[in-house]
Order: C-alpha cells, then structure tokens, then sequence
C-alpha cells in the first residue's frame, strides 16, 4: 500500500583502530566514570548495554560471566579479562558504592546515554558501540585470528545446526590471547 521501502542501513560510527591506543591514554587521564566505563568496554569489546550494567557478582577471577538475560543471542557469554581490564574493574571497585562497575545516582548504573554524550561532548563522532567495529577491524587486518574466535569475541553466535551440536567449546583460552594482544595494542 505505501510502495516500496527502501531501508538504508547505518553504521554506528567508529574510530579508526590506528587512533584506538591515544584514545584509550587519553581516557587513563581522567578521573570520571564514563571514561572508566569506556575503558572497560574496549578491553572487553562488549556492548554498551552489557558493560553499563555490569556487576561485581558479574565477575570471578579473570572472567565475567554474562547470564543469558544479559546477552542479545540470550546464551551465556564468558568474557576473558587482561590485566589491564582487572586494573579497570579494581579501580571501579574503590569508587563504586554498590554492586555497579559504573554507578550513577541513587544505586543505579551509568545511563544508557552517558558514554555516548561524553565522547560527543568531547568532540568525537564515534560512539561506544562502535569501538565494536574499531576492535573487529583491526583483529582483521593485524591478526590471522581465526573468524570463529574474532566472532565469539564479539559475543557473536557462530556455531548453529550441526556444527553447534557438537563444537561446545565457547573458545575461552583462545579469546583470552586475543584479547591480550588487544589490551597490549590499546596500552603498549
């Protein structure tokens, strides 16, 4: 009746992988909760969403663990934490006064828009959700990661049908070097 729709797709913009590692010095400089919060979703590559809301529970060892409720494949997804993502969530635990990493007023987490209005009112065009892409661009151009390992990092379901009724493994140990060499290119 309305004729044909012709939907355009929109990229979140990103910021070059080249330009990653001086904004992430840059946000080690400031004492805030978005830029902490920022940090903490680079390392780990998360959504926005998941990284906004994360918890302490959330987190044993040198893992986070996020429940089914919490991921948008609604399966559980265990991401590998550096030492430089530790440092970030030790620095979240002295601040924080409650069980958010990134709390805002009144025992809540930081709001769905606080990292993306900090980087805008720094002056940056990429948002949050794009450090998605700056990440998976630069595992593409400077690694010979396999695409099952960069996906699952991402949080991505990979394995269906066949192949996922019998590969079971969520790749932990080999997410956890990719996301080593990250940490060391975002922090030499």
């Amino acid at each position: 009746l309305l004729g044909k729709q012709r939907h355009k797709a929109t990229h979140i913009p990103a910021l070059a992988y080249q330009d990653a590692p001086k904004f992430y010095a840059w946000l080690c400089t400031l004492d805030h909760t978005a830029a902490l919060a920022l940090r903490f979703l680079m390392l780990t590559v998360a959504r926005t969403s998941e990284a906004r809301l994360a918890n302490f529970s959330e987190i044993e060892g040198e893992v986070w663990t996020l429940t089914p409720e919490r991921t948008k494949t609604g399966r559980e997804h265990r991401v590998p934490l550096t030492p430089e993502a530790l440092k970030a969530i030790e620095v979240a635990r002295e601040r924080s006064p409650n069980e958010y990493l990134f709390p805002a007023l009144k025992a809540q987490p930081i709001s769905d828009m606080a990292m993306s209005s900090f980087m805008k009112r720094e002056g940056y065009e990429a948002r949050p959700h794009g450090f998605r892409a700056t990440f998976r661009t630069w595992v593409e151009e400077q690694t010979d990661t396999p695409f099952e390992v960069k996906e699952a990092a991402l949080g991505h379901m990979v394995d269906a049908g066949v192949v996922g009724a019998y590969q079971r493994s969520d790749r932990l140990e080999k997410r956890r070097l990719l996301m080593t060499a990250w940490s060391s290119y975002l922090k030499p």
